[in-house]
């Protein structure tokens, strides 16, 4: 009886291991995260070995029963069938709560109404961004939040503190790469990006904070760009920017010794002869190279494109998230201010 149970009890606890492959992308994925150290990543790392704690204890478990301390060998296989129950428990939770907080009850609904006090459109927006995860057909909640944007055009402009403006909370349901790689459903991403254009249209804006930002700025930009993307035909050598091509052959050096190429280790970026003439050739979407490389924060390309001579556009110039982004390179290398500017390298 008792060995029957204690099978029973580490079946349960092994059912956890059923979804590892989705919490070791998970855990990948947040040590991955920009910005993250090694002591705030340490328990992601832990976690990524569940299954081989979950096996010592049910092997220590039994040796446990063979010496007859059943209480110990119960409690040692209880450990993983709690934590997988502890676990299902808050994934089950959050879904209801979710679902509740959709249909305007419980906890989410006093959030609602926080939000409605201050401006409506930010919930309707976040309930349709979530609504779009949930389902894979036509969203009410989305066509509720197109209604709300349309019955109060006064609103699409008032920011909170905590949520920013109804356009920069639109904007973050949105995931698309830096090659313009639309993801996560094209479908589902279509609903985000028609709340987007539906606020733009309506004299929606980032606020002052937010336009300074030119990962945003730039996925505004591509919600709001038409027809396919032709960067790679367009200019070469901002597509190998966008699409992190370092390059390896036909290697150009327009410096001469005293000035050798910036390298970033072995992975820094090679400008090629035939190159050149591209260096500021503006995009559709991804503009001039150095405004790709500043939009992928990429200093040893920032390095590279300003040395060799390239600037950004004059409708660049003029764009408040790229002149931020370019000051902050600047901040990080005077010698790039230098070179931009066309004043003598310091000795």
């Amino acid at each position: 009886m008792n060995r029957n149970g204690l099978l029973a009890l580490q079946a349960v606890g092994a059912l956890s291991i059923l979804v590892y492959p989705a919490v070791l992308v998970a855990n990948v994925m947040s040590i991955a995260a920009q910005g993250q150290t090694f002591k705030r990543s340490l328990p992601w790392v832990l976690l990524s070995f569940y299954p081989l704690m979950w096996f010592v204890l049910d092997v220590f478990a039994w040796r446990a029963m063979a010496r007859g301390a059943i209480r110990v060998a119960f409690g040692l296989s209880s450990i993983p069938a709690l934590a997988g129950l502890l676990v299902a428990g808050i994934f089950v939770s959050s879904r209801i709560g979710l679902w509740f907080g959709m249909a305007g009850i419980g906890k989410r609904s006093r959030r609602v109404e926080t939000y409605r006090r201050t401006n409506l459109l930010l919930d309707s927006i976040l309930r349709a961004a979530q609504d779009t995860q949930l389902q894979s057909g036509p969203s009410e909640a989305v066509e509720q939040a197109l209604h709300d944007i349309d019955s109060n055009p006064t609103l699409v402009n008032v920011s909170t503190p905590a949520a920013g403006s109804p356009l920069n909370v639109a904007l973050s349901a949105l995931s698309i790469s830096l090659d313009g790689t639309i993801n996560d459903g094209i479908e589902h991403q279509q609903d985000r990006i028609r709340l987007v254009r539906a606020l733009v249209a309506h004299g929606g804006h980032l606020n002052a904070d937010e336009a300074r930002d030119l990962h945003k700025a730039w996925v505004l930009k591509r919600a709001l760009f038409d027809g396919p993307v032709r960067t790679a035909t367009e200019n070469r050598l901002v597509w190998r920017i966008v699409t992190h091509d370092r390059g390896d052959s036909s290697l150009f050096n327009p410096f001469t010794d005293k000035f050798p190429l910036p390298r970033d280790g072995p992975a820094g970026f090679l400008l090629k002869e035939d190159e050149v003439p591209l260096l500021n050739r503006a995009t559709r979407l991804h503009g001039t190279p150095l405004y790709a490389a500043l939009l992928d924060d990429a200093m040893d390309v920032c390095s590279v494109i300003i040395h060799a001579g390239g600037r950004l556009s004059a409708k660049e110039q003029h764009d408040p998230a790229a002149m931020a982004a370019l000051q902050n390179v600047f901040e990080r290398s005077a010698d790039l201010l230098l070179a931009y500017s066309g004043a003598p390298k310091r000795r």
